[in-house]
């Protein structure tokens, strides 16, 4: 099993190579190493995997991702039960040299939220290596899950330690629709630029356009949130509060907000994702 300093050594290439931070490979690695338990558990298709992190999977998204985030699947919302199946989930036994165990759970009730659910506190530790990780669990979605083979961390080439791990995951249609009815349903009350940042990257994969999965996705997901589709309107002060916000957003991603060609005026943002909501429209899609 690998040691301390090893581990060190072998996270600061692989940082080097892909010009990330350090912190930010170690924040990698932890969240990948609670997935492989969840995935060898019982509990596997209780969760299905969502969010930043999952999409960072399917694309190059160019920011970090600091927690997980799942959608409670076939078991009851309480949390009791749910803290009891991250005692066990986070208790499994693993030759990785990762240890995890239950921090704290609450409920997720801020406005700035898409969803109700819980957020859970997880301790993680490598030797003296010692971190938490947080995980989301919403509630209440409906979502035709797939099965997704994710391939984990490798060190020149060679998997750390699973090659792959199999999980429940959001199709990518679903996670458009999801942020999408985040940016319409809290318009300028929405601090959060990650959601136009993905919405924006998603846009251009050519996957997604006059898809019919697509369509569905978007008249599910605002159906059962009870959104109306229309297009993005802002008045010119919450414009100028989102742009100082998107300017913030820009500045932090550095070089990386060049290399993924990301606009720096809002209104070219929206203008992008308004154009799809026509695209969407025009497909004869009624909400």
């Amino acid at each position: 099993m690998i040691n301390e300093q090893a581990l060190k050594d072998r996270l600061q290439i692989i940082a080097k190579d892909k010009e990330m931070p350090f912190n930010a490979c170690w924040k990698q690695l932890l969240l990948e190493r609670f997935l492989a338990r969840l995935a060898r558990s019982s509990h596997v298709n209780k969760f299905i995997f969502k969010g930043g992190f999952l999409l960072s999977y399917m694309m190059k998204i160019g920011r970090e991702t600091v927690d997980l985030d799942f959608l409670l699947n076939r078991m009851n919302a309480e949390s009791k039960e749910l803290q009891e199946v991250f005692e066990e989930i986070a208790a499994m036994s693993s030759n990785d040299g990762f240890t995890f165990s239950f921090d704290s759970m609450e409920v997720l009730s801020q406005p700035h939220m898409e969803y109700p659910g819980y957020r859970t506190i997880i301790k993680a530790s490598f030797a003296k290596m010692k971190d938490k990780i947080h995980v989301d669990v919403g509630v209440g979605d409906v979502v035709e899950p797939t099965n997704r083979e994710i391939r984990l961390f490798e060190y020149r080439g060679k998997p750390f330690f699973e090659e792959s791990i199999s999980l429940l995951v959001y199709p990518i249609e679903t996670i458009f629709a999801e942020k999408l009815e985040t940016v319409l349903s809290k318009g300028s009350r929405n601090s959060r630029m990650k959601d136009f940042h993905d919405l924006l990257l998603l846009l251009r994969d050519k996957s997604l356009h006059s898809s019919e999965t697509l369509r569905a996705s978007v008249k599910k997901t605002f159906d059962n949130r009870g959104t109306v589709l229309q297009a993005i309107q802002f008045d010119e002060s919450g414009h100028k509060a989102l742009q100082k916000l998107w300017n913030a957003h820009i500045q932090g991603l550095g070089d990386m907000a060049r290399e993924l060609n990301l606009p720096e005026d809002m209104k070219t943002v929206i203008d992008a994702i308004n154009t799809s909501i026509n695209e969407i429209d025009r497909q004869g899609l009624e909400i």
